[in-house]
């Protein structure tokens, strides 16, 4: 299936409020950008056959993105993740994509064999399979077409996207991937990943 990648990325002055206890501002905003810039460069590196697309609402996103290859859908306002992966979605239905990978900036570390399980796992062309994080939300959403379902991103959100593909006689698979559910969101996210922050603050 022709798939489109899609990371979608919000400015990285309003990333990570959820931290704002245990890091600074700027910290904050280079941590969001180090992720993002490491998760733009692996699909990059690891999967040139699909396209990539980000969408945001940030010209800052948008100069890293388009300087490290992808391609940008940039918002007018801030309209939120739901407006701006339906956005994505309208655009590659315009584009004729069979089918599109949603998986947010902030993933700690991809790993290759599990987006390989992912990308290569059965489906038929009226599925979505959804990787929840391990609090409940969606990690990864590949849906068959990009506008299988409408997208219900928030709390528990793996569970109505897949209760919602149920619902409308699709082909539906929970897949869940170790890595691929972590991202750095709280304060005690921070204790389980390998950066040093002091070394991105400005």
């Amino acid at each position: 299936m022709k798939t489109c990648i899609v990371i979608p990325m919000k400015s990285p002055e309003r990333s990570k409020q959820r931290l704002a206890k245990v890091l600074s501002r700027s910290q904050r905003r280079n941590l969001a950008i180090f992720l993002f810039e490491q998760n733009v460069q692996f699909f990059k590196d690891t999967y040139p056959e699909h396209d990539l697309l980000v969408v945001t609402e940030s010209t800052r996103i948008k100069s890293i993105a388009e300087s490290l290859g992808a391609e940008v859908l940039l918002e007018d306002k801030l309209s939120g993740l739901n407006a701006a992966v339906s956005s994505a979605t309208e655009f590659n239905v315009q584009r004729n994509f069979d089918s599109q990978l949603i998986v947010p900036g902030d993933i700690e570390k991809l790993d290759c064999y599990e987006l390989d399980c992912l990308l290569s796992y059965p489906r038929s062309k009226r599925s979505v399979i959804v990787c929840p994080s391990y609090d409940g939300g969606t990690n990864a959403l590949l849906t068959s077409p990009p506008d299988a379902i409408p997208f219900s991103y928030g709390p528990n959100s793996s569970q109505v996207h897949l209760l919602t593909a149920f619902e409308l006689g699709l082909q539906t698979k929970r897949l869940y991937l170790e890595r691929l559910s972590f991202d750095v969101d709280r304060p005690e996210d921070l204790q389980k990943i390998d950066i040093t922050f002091d070394k991105k603050t400005a």
